[in-house]
């Protein structure tokens, strides 16, 4: 197993000092490169990488028998730091008092602010310790860049969309939890552009999945649509196809549309009816 760098680096003075809140720093500072991080994320080091990750700044901290852990995981831009926090934080929990996207419990506290994603985590759960967690976490953001926009979010409509479904998808990895349409990169995002995904209920339509994604011209959208069509997965069974639209049924007798308008390129999943039925 790679042994991570001990050396300090650029991101050592975001991190809280010692001593700070009576909490004494433990252990070496630990710095996590690319081929560190498979051996700490047991088989979830591919989607940082997809999204885009270049380090990991790891502090432990003590106070009272207590002890946080403080990853501090540097992503390339903010959509990269968005997308593996919307991916990992789960139902969210939070609080009034922290302005940044996060979720908190006596667990850990896991915040996205520009391209930083951290997680400090409790390694003694107690309700009691959840006020030292956002202290913790105010100071590291107040540190940090001004938050940018990570991505256009606007991109998916707001009404009808269930509350923290939103993900973003910029390959393989991440396109997988929310549906299969085939292997390797089928919406051509080459790690540069990003998809939009977010869950619907709607009161004709009923549930259902909508993903989006804007490329640099028309041709590249519609190369997007055929790549699909060529690459379905064999699951899939094509019901109906055209120069800008593909229907498919899949093995739960369920319908997807992919349709290409300009430059977007609109996926529908998990329809009960086939379109125009």
């Amino acid at each position: 197993m790679l042994v991570p760098s001990l050396a300090a680096a650029d991101d050592t003075d975001l991190l809280p000092p010692d001593g700070f809140g009576g909490w004494k720093k433990t252990g070496h500072l630990r710095i996590f490169k690319q081929a560190d991080l498979y051996g700490y994320i047991d088989g979830g080091a591919e989607l940082f990488f997809e999204f885009g990750f270049e380090q990991l700044t790891q502090q432990k901290y003590s106070a009272g028998g207590a002890e946080f852990t403080l990853d501090l995981y540097r992503m390339t831009d903010p959509v990269a730091a968005t997308g593996i926090y919307l991916m990992r934080c789960g139902k969210e929990t939070r609080n009034a008092a922290f302005a940044e996207r996060h979720t908190v419990s006596m667990y850990q506290l896991m915040f996205q602010r520009d391209r930083y994603y951290a997680v400090l985590s409790n390694n003694a759960p107690s309700s009691k310790l959840v006020p030292d967690l956002l202290k913790f976490g105010a100071l590291l953001s107040s540190k940090m860049p001004p938050g940018r926009s990570p991505a256009p979010l606007d991109l998916l409509p707001r009404r009808n969309q269930v509350d923290g479904s939103v993900r973003l998808i910029r390959g393989p990895y991440a396109l997988q939890p929310i549906y299969t349409l085939g292997d390797g990169d089928m919406l051509l995002l080459g790690g540069k552009l990003t998809a939009l995904a977010a869950n619907y209920k709607d009161p004709a339509l009923g549930a259902y999945t909508l993903l989006a994604a804007v490329y640099p011209d028309p041709p590249a959208a519609r190369n997007a649509l055929q790549h699909i069509l060529s690459n379905l997965d064999r699951y899939l069974k094509v019901v109906d196809k055209g120069p800008s639209r593909l229907i498919f049924k899949d093995y739960e007798n369920k319908f997807g549309t992919v349709s290409v308008s300009g430059t977007r390129l609109d996926i529908r999943l998990h329809l009960q009816k086939a379109p125009g039925s």
